[in-house]
């Protein structure tokens, strides 16, 4: 995607059909990407209407918890759903929601490299670099008795 793109475009291309559609989206900016679905057509709303559009939980902290958006504290604060963490344990998240602020951090890393790459260049070797890192990642989550989802290629037709 190389146009002005909303997030609701770049949801949609990363999941092209509701059966790929996560149950929940974490995103600093779900308030207003929730506003903003409630005014597109009835088949944009209903490609997202079985996921949850909630901030990640260190954005809520530092940012809408003081703010005072009624919209935004009824519908995309991650305390109001109790599947994304652990009642019995205060402040015991169930999913890592700040892993895009960790993973943008990671991939700084390597701007120095990419600086100077042409565009098939800078296409191959984020996507490799990404691939081998997500990779270890999976490796990893196992060894610790975690099983991630990967959603099938027959849902994303």
């Amino acid at each position: 995607m190389y146009t002005d793109e909303t997030q609701q475009d770049f949801i949609i291309s990363v999941f092209p059909t509701r059966a790929s559609m996560p149950d929940v989206i974490f995103f600093d900016n779900n308030c207003n990407l929730r506003r903003h679905l409630e005014k597109r057509a009835e088949d944009v709303r209903e490609h997202f209407e079985h996921t949850t559009l909630v901030v990640d939980a260190f954005h809520w902290a530092g940012k809408h918890q003081q703010g005072g958006d009624e919209y935004c504290s009824k519908f995309c604060n991650p305390a109001s759903y109790p599947d994304l963490y652990d009642e019995t344990k205060p402040n015991k998240w169930l999913f890592n929601s700040s892993v895009c602020e960790q993973t943008n951090t990671w991939v700084r890393k390597f701007a120095a490299q990419t600086r100077e790459m042409t565009a098939v260049q800078f296409e191959f070797f984020p996507d490799e670099v990404i691939k081998a890192h997500n990779e270890h990642i999976i490796v990893e989550l196992h060894r610790g008795q975690h099983f991630p989802h990967q959603i099938p290629a027959s849902a994303l037709e």
